[in-house]
């Protein structure tokens, strides 16, 4: 198993909801075990942590300043390049391009498009890799690009790069220091700029698919309990800890 496979399973263990599951599955053990105390402690915590994370107010409260920490992309200002970041997707054939990709691959190529209307000199930059599918993400989303009416001599594809780190690597020969939009999932923004600037890049943030989207009319439904929530606190957490990760990884570069 390589490092980044390594990773990714690490990553997804150590969600909110796999060790609830673990917890709760404690609780079971020390309840066939005879040991109530045990099994009632487990049991409690567990609850506790489900209903913690499941609870908007606190999830979006946490989510809110990570997604804000850039502004949205200032049209007025000229880039060279619109780079769209990989995200996920499947290749399934019977399904039309919109829903071979994930939410996140979509709205992140609709952001370049949308920047890509004031900026009618510039090329946008797909990346990520295949994965498991036929076609990588790079792939997709420029097919998406295209069906939407963007010229194919308008997209350079970069398709070798397994996560972040790797994309800031293998674009900075592509981006030759000219100026550039990044767009990034506003979760994601703050990990990707920090990774970009270690290669000596200056990226542009164009954050996009902000999760904590705050209405002037709430309603008592906000304050419901919900697996919303729950994707919410996960995505803050995954970006701690790997904003985390990359912050103690560049001490000992």
């Amino acid at each position: 198993m390589d490092f980044f496979i390594f990773k990714k399973v690490i990553g997804i263990l150590v969600m909110p909801l796999p060790i609830i599951i673990l917890i709760l599955c404690l609780a079971v053990f020390f309840a066939l075990r005879q040991h109530h105390r045990k099994s009632l402690t487990c049991l409690s915590i567990a609850l506790f942590a489900l209903t913690v994370t499941s609870f908007a107010p606190l999830s979006n409260t946490l989510l809110k300043p990570l997604e804000r920490f850039y502004p949205q992309f200032d049209q007025s200002q000229a880039v060279d390049f619109i780079v769209v970041l990989g995200c996920n997707h499947i290749n399934d054939s019977a399904l039309p391009i919109t829903s071979q990709l994930a939410p996140c691959s979509s709205v992140r190529a609709m952001e370049a498009l949308r920047i890509l209307q004031f900026n009618p000199q510039a090329k946008i930059v797909t990346s990520g890799n295949v994965g498991r599918e036929a076609f990588s993400n790079a792939y997709m989303t420029k097919q998406l690009l295209i069906a939407l009416g963007v010229s194919e001599n308008r997209i350079i594809q970069v398709e070798k790069s397994k996560d972040t780190a790797e994309e800031a690597q293998n674009l900075r020969q592509t981006l030759d220091r000219k100026p550039f939009a990044l767009v990034t999932s506003a979760t994601h923004m703050k990990r990707a700029v920090t990774l970009f600037k270690q290669q000596g890049l200056e990226p542009t943030p164009a954050p996009t698919e902000h999760l904590v989207r705050e209405s002037d009319y709430p309603n008592m439904g906000y304050y419901v309990l919900n697996a919303k929530s729950i994707y919410h606190f996960e995505r803050w957490w995954y970006e701690w800890m790997g904003n985390t990760w990359v912050w103690f990884k560049h001490l000992f570069d």
